[in-house]
């Protein structure tokens, strides 16, 4: 980081009226050329301070959103170092074993397990830290102070393979063992009104997956497109999925994971009216059981007969507390959406808003960083420029840039666009019409 030059000693009114008048307006320009040297060091200093802080920023935020998604998983999820220690856990896990929350980030994963499953947990958890495997898969029993002993299944994911070390991070999903059969169809709620264990997976899943989706990546539409597919996979009886972000009229981008999904897009925009329209219009969710039969779309309804599409589902999108667009679920089959369909369909939604929130801010810190490298491109041009001048006029470096300042004011020219004119060969004209 640069370093901001010492004030130059300003002379009281005593000495300044000693001098002559010649020798007055001297010093005071050279007072003048140090003070727009200062003015440029400080605004130097100034942008790369704001930089910093919006690394923190960026930091905190992707650390505070990660944590909101972990909390809105129903099945218990947290995140464990390349040892096993416990780095974050969600509310689900904490209730379970009915340990407060902050308690559980420092502990070892294994002293919630029962001791002969153990071995096998440091074992996977030695393959995922080392990059060995990307998932495992085990069957554990959670010593929980309000269930007891509980059978479960223990789902690994590598998020950040760095070795056995405090970088890694591991993300865990435990569910109840025996209700996950891969392949099995999706189940209704369970009593009490809980989601099943096959759709609070395919949830947890989807907000893991979410979570480690490459923000960094400037292609927003290649993002949208991936999230579509997470939220079709995630949403039970999805067929299809498309987000459009602004207006539903002239949107600024959109993403589907499908040919249908684009097309149940397009007839909502050629008839101007529809489940999106509506979401996006008044702020809330909207559901219709089916677009072919709603009378409060007409004119959708007349065409939308002749595409697959039956049931909708459109959720408003937020950064924050700013809406953004519109999430909408389609489904070939009438009054496909149940309840538990819906609240899913809410939660990752608000998910895919957090993410697009983290995008926003990458956004600007890139933006940012892009600036501050013209500033510091700008200084360095300048100082070429003052080098120039000191050998062709043989003066000194105060006396150089106190000249591009003057001719800088006087042509109503950028200092950095006159610096760049003379580094580029184009001294001479520039002494010219300094003079």
């Amino acid at each position: 980081m640069s370093t901001v030059p010492p004030p130059a000693p300003e002379p009281d009114a005593a000495a300044l009226r000693s001098l002559q008048p010649a020798e007055a307006l001297s010093t005071l320009a050279d007072l003048e050329v140090a003070h727009e040297e200062l003015r440029v060091a400080e605004e130097e200093v100034r942008v790369q301070q704001e930089q910093i802080e919006a690394l923190l920023s960026r930091y905190e935020s992707e650390r505070r959103w990660r944590s909101q998604l972990s909390g809105l998983v129903p099945v218990a999820l947290c995140v464990s170092d390349g040892a096993g220690k416990l780095v974050d856990a969600n509310p689900a896990l904490a209730s379970y074993l009915q340990v407060p929350l902050h308690r559980l980030r420092g502990k070892p994963l294994s002293v919630y397990l029962r001791a002969g499953d153990v071995p096998a947990f440091r074992s996977a958890v030695r393959a995922l830290a080392t990059g060995e495997a990307e998932q495992q898969r085990l069957q554990v029993t959670l010593l929980g102070r309000r269930h007891g002993e509980a059978a479960a299944e223990l789902f690994g994911f590598a998020d950040r393979a760095a070795g056995q070390t405090g970088d890694t991070r591991l993300q865990w999903v435990m569910v109840p063992a025996g209700r996950t059969v891969q392949g099995s169809p999706r189940r209704p709620a369970e009593p009490g009104g809980g989601l099943s264990a096959i759709d609070s997976l395919g949830l947890a899943a989807a907000l893991a997956e979410l979570s480690r989706l490459p923000i960094g990546d400037a292609d927003r539409q290649r993002l949208l497109t991936r999230m579509a597919v997470l939220v079709q996979s995630a949403v039970p009886a999805a067929g299809a999925v498309s987000i459009t972000l602004g207006s539903p009229r002239d949107p600024q981008q959109l993403g589907s994971d499908s040919t249908v999904a684009q097309e149940a897009d397009g007839r909502q925009l050629e008839a101007e009216e529809g489940p999106c329209w509506e979401a996006h219009l008044t702020g809330t969710v909207v559901l219709t059981a089916d677009v072919t039969a709603d009378e409060r779309w007409p004119r959708l309804r007349r065409t939308a007969g002749d595409g697959p599409v039956r049931g909708v589902l459109a959720i408003p999108l937020r950064e924050g507390e700013q809406p953004v667009g519109v999430l909408n679920v389609y489904s070939t089959e009438v009054d496909a959406f149940s309840p538990d369909s819906r609240r899913i369909a809410e939660l990752v939604a608000a998910a895919v808003g957090g993410v697009l929130q983290n995008v926003t801010e990458r956004e600007s810190l890139r933006d940012l960083a892009v600036n501050l490298e013209k500033a510091l491109t700008s200084r360095a041009t300048i100082d070429q420029a003052k080098g120039v001048l000191m050998a062709r006029l043989g003066i000194d470096a105060e006396d150089a840039f106190a000249r591009l300042i003057t001719l800088s004011n006087r042509l109503n020219v950028k200092l950095r666009d006159l610096a760049q004119l003379v580094v580029q060969g184009h001294a001479d004209e520039v002494i010219a019409a300094s003079r």
